[in-house]
């Protein structure tokens, strides 16, 4: 019901498949396949990735205990993230390669209490390499990856070598597929690239106002976990953790990757949304989590309709 009340728009300005060149095997995916498509399947494609996604990082989170409580708040933050920039409301690669990072992150999350994860640090890196041939802006995930070895296993060489080896095979096989079939020549539009770039947006009133309150109740979530970290298991903090270094990590992505643009960003709603929800959790009056939830629709609204 809320992913349908703040996409209401939908039906005015039903969401459309963008797909830039270039930028993965799931553009190639969404522009043979699914452009053709009804707008009506299109809006419940739509509707069935972001509830999918909301319900299983909610999940997730309650599973491994990051709250003090069982809560539906990291979902429902994440409905409301996802929809407040025009260009986050549409089918996207980036919105595709979201259900592949919160299962990257379910794999994460299990490092802590295995005593030998060089399978799971196999499917770990095939994991990334995967997604990174699928959507090319996510090579990000190598440093999360990275810094969550160092965080939550003790340094070993050989399972360093293990994940290296999970995340080099996919490009192994295209290589190999590439090679055999003789299409060398599409080699280079397989592949990640970088530049500096500032995405195409309409920096108006409304944008900034956007960002800074996204940012300012970012920072009221950020506050109130660090009221309550010192209280964490070590298991808990350390997923947090990892889940701070890829909300960092993922914030310059529109200005490193070559084809990105601020559709790209719709992977920093998945670090963003956990963080945000401590802000709605953990104030003593429900007051103030009123006043945020209606300020996030206020903006949904502002950056979505048009006679606004």
């Amino acid at each position: 019901m809320l992913s349908v009340a703040v996409h209401v728009h939908f039906f005015l300005q039903p969401p459309q498949v963008v797909a830039p060149l270039n930028d993965g095997l799931l553009s190639v995916l969404l522009t043979t396949y699914i452009a053709n498509w009804d707008q009506l399947f299109i809006t419940i494609l739509y509707h069935t990735l972001i509830i999918s996604q909301a319900l299983r990082l909610n999940y997730l989170f309650n599973e491994q205990r990051m709250f003090n409580k069982p809560t539906y708040l990291t979902a429902m933050v994440y409905v409301l993230t996802t929809a407040i920039f025009s260009q986050w409301n549409n089918l996207t690669p980036a919105l595709l390669a979201n259900t592949i990072i919160i299962w990257l992150y379910s794999q994460i999350v299990k490092l802590y209490n295995i005593p030998n994860p060089k399978t799971l640090l196999f499917n770990i890196g095939l994991i990334i390499g995967g997604c990174i041939l699928l959507y090319h802006a996510t090579i990000l995930l190598v440093l999360i990856a990275i810094f969550a070895l160092v965080v939550v296993r003790p340094f070993n060489i050989t399972e360093w070598l293990v994940m290296l080896m999970g995340i080099c095979t996919p490009l192994y096989f295209l290589l190999n597929f590439l090679f055999l079939t003789d299409q060398w020549v599409y080699l280079r539009q397989n592949l990640p690239a970088f530049q500096l770039n500032l995405p195409d947006v309409n920096t108006n009133t409304i944008f900034f106002i956007t960002i800074t309150g996204i940012l300012l109740i970012l920072m009221i979530g950020v506050y109130h976990f660090q009221d309550k970290s010192r209280r964490m298991l070590i298991q808990v903090r350390k997923n947090w953790g990892v889940l701070l270094v890829m909300l960092l990590v993922m914030l310059p992505l529109p200005f490193i990757s070559k084809n990105a643009a601020l559709d790209s960003l719709l992977l920093w709603c998945i670090p963003v949304s956990p963080f945000m929800a401590n802000g709605f959790l953990f104030p003593k009056k429900h007051t103030f989590p009123l006043i945020l939830f209606w300020f996030l629709v206020v903006l949904i609204a502002l950056n979505n309709w048009w006679p606004l």
